[in-house]
């Protein structure tokens, strides 16, 4: 069977991308080389805008909603409310389970435990060689994540630029999972020239750090983060795992003919936070819209082009705003605690009422502003 779109990887890019083809009619094949659920490593947090942007109902895979954030430095705390929903969390088994059911509903065919092997970009059409079997398709959408195989394969080694993030599943019981069962914590001093976080999930505490520029000795910044907060010192039933945050496609190469990088494969997450499955999600959406644009023929550039001027003018203020908020955490932190319109900012960037361009340059428009604003109390961490 010749498909329109051979998808590799059912992520959340992959799998949104072959449900918006698929109902529209569109002659889509997925293959993953797991079978799915399957277990992801990530926070699982899906912030109001990658709400806003899926055309999807998600309230059967949230396991709960987020409405304000503890933001803390150095043992001190100030809680700051989102106005609504800011985010919502959710665990990956279960959201790619759920995205790629959807896909599967609209008409997309899928092959489990089929790993990429082989294509030729240059052929018409596509030949996608997976271990069970081949798959051919007018174009192949590569969304085989961080460590795509099929990128490695046609576009090299050297594409995606990551950054280190570390996280912990916490056994906790019902009343530190209660605690953040409608926030969450980030810890502006959990990491050097990162974070840290804890998010609540129904039956356990996610909690890792992640560090935009590769700050050194991850595991020893984990255990040291840990051991500060009381909700998760000292617990027995700990699970680590260790994922790299693509946060840059250095060649700027999107598209090579009819293979397209979506998602993680393309380098497209955020630098702040480490946010990835919104731009997943974004991804998807060009390109089907790139897609339907062409009318099944080729449309060299047109794809790269939609992620150059919808993404990335905002990935690269994302970067420029970490680089200047973790050089100075502290600094940052101080400014957040004393200043409502800063953490209205900063909240902003999750909901998606404010930007990364608008808010690095309001960031530096309004600093004399935030040095003359006085000193808040705030919280001790402890009491969280």
């Amino acid at each position: 069977m010749l498909h329109d779109v051979v998808v590799v990887g059912a992520g959340p890019a992959g799998s949104y991308a072959a449900y918006l083809l698929a109902k529209r009619g569109a002659a889509v094949a997925i293959a993953d080389k797991a079978r799915f659920p399957r277990d992801k490593p990530c926070g699982g947090a899906l912030s109001r805008k990658a709400l806003d942007l899926v055309e999807l109902d998600l309230s059967p895979v949230i396991q709960t909603r987020v409405a304000g954030a503890w933001l803390t430095f150095g043992g001190r705390a100030v809680y700051r409310e989102a106005g609504g929903v800011a985010a919502a969390m959710t665990v990956r088994a279960e959201l790619d389970a759920f995205l790629l059911e959807r896909a599967v509903a609209a008409g997309a065919r899928f092959h489990p435990g089929a790993a990429f092997v082989d294509v030729d970009p240059g052929a018409e059409p596509l030949r996608v060689v997976t271990t069970r079997g081949e798959l051919r398709g007018r174009y192949l959408f590569a969304a085989d994540g961080v460590a795509s195989a099929v990128r490695a394969h046609v576009f090299g080694s050297r594409v995606v630029d990551y950054a280190p993030a570390l996280e912990a599943l916490v056994a906790a019981p019902p009343a530190a999972c209660a605690r953040f069962a409608d926030r969450v914590l980030l810890d502006l001093g959990g990491m050097p020239r990162g974070y840290g976080w804890i998010f609540g999930k129904r039956d356990h505490l996610n909690a890792g750090v992640y560090s935009a520029f590769g700050a050194s000795g991850i595991r020893a910044q984990l255990a040291a983060f840990l051991a500060r907060h009381p909700g998760l010192a000292g617990r027995a039933r700990i699970r680590y795992l260790g994922h790299p945050i693509p946060v840059r496609n250095a060649s700027g190469t999107f598209e090579r003919g009819r293979v397209w990088l979506l998602g993680d494969a393309a380098g497209l997450a955020e630098t702040v936070l480490g946010e990835g499955i919104y731009f997943a999600l974004q991804s998807a959406a060009l390109a089907a819209g790139a897609f339907f644009a062409a009318g099944g023929a080729v449309a060299e550039g047109d794809y790269a082009r939609r992620v150059r001027r919808e993404m990335l003018p905002g990935l690269a203020a994302a970067e420029r705003l970490a680089r200047l908020c973790y050089a100075h955490q502290r600094f940052v932190f101080e400014r957040i605690a004393r200043s409502p319109y800063a953490s209205r900012l900063f909240l902003g960037l999750v909901t998606g009422e404010v930007g990364y361009r608008e808010c690095f340059a309001k960031a530096i428009a309004t600093l004399p502003g935030w040095l003359a604003q006085p000193r808040l109390p705030t919280a001790e961490a402890a009491a969280i």
